[in-house]
């Protein structure tokens, strides 16, 4: 049998682990397209294997939980045609003709987000046109903050500069807002 002392020095380990693991959930995210155009997002994430992708029409949104712990590169894709297996190719923001999931490394031009995730809150602050402009964008949080990238030459580098970490809060990314 256990000592009194040795169980109430587990006692901080496994309430600890019971914490974290209750706020363990997947972290909201809305990408919305205003263009009016169809636009493909793609989503990587970074130092994983994977990714995700979708078509949207114009007004359309998909909304998606991202890890609870990580980080995603978020781009828009234009002018794609994908067969029904989802095989394809995009004159911009192309994944070198993989899929309509792709998770890779996109060819320019490409306007791209880097948002990460810790504990289901977001921070984000990295906005690029460094591979080229394709699409404005806004990475806004719900309770208000947001990073606008209007136009060629937008970039913002100031890592993780915005959170999105209020209770309740949703993190949406909008092209052409």
């Amino acid at each position: 049998m256990a000592s009194p002392a040795r169980s109430a020095s587990a006692s901080p380990v496994l309430l600890l682990l019971v914490v974290l693991a209750a706020g363990a959930s997947a972290a909201p995210l809305t990408i919305t397209n205003r263009c009016h155009f169809t636009v493909w997002p793609a989503v990587a994430l970074v130092l994983h294997q994977g990714g995700g992708g979708t078509e949207l029409h114009p007004g359309a949104s998909w909304s998606l939980d991202t890890p609870v712990i990580g980080s995603q590169y978020i781009w828009g894709r234009t002018g794609c045609s994908f067969d029904r297996a989802g095989k394809g190719r995009c004159q911009t923001g192309d994944c070198g003709g993989s899929s309509l999931t792709c998770g890779g490394n996109p060819a320019v031009p490409v306007t791209m987000a880097e948002v990460s995730v810790l504990q289901g809150n977001y921070t984000y602050g990295v906005t690029s046109t460094l591979k080229g402009f394709n699409l404005p964008m806004d990475l806004k949080c719900s309770s208000g903050d947001a990073l606008p990238c209007r136009k060629a030459g937008c970039d913002v580098v100031q890592p993780y500069a915005k959170s999105c970490s209020a209770a309740g809060s949703r993190l949406q990314i909008v092209f052409c807002p």
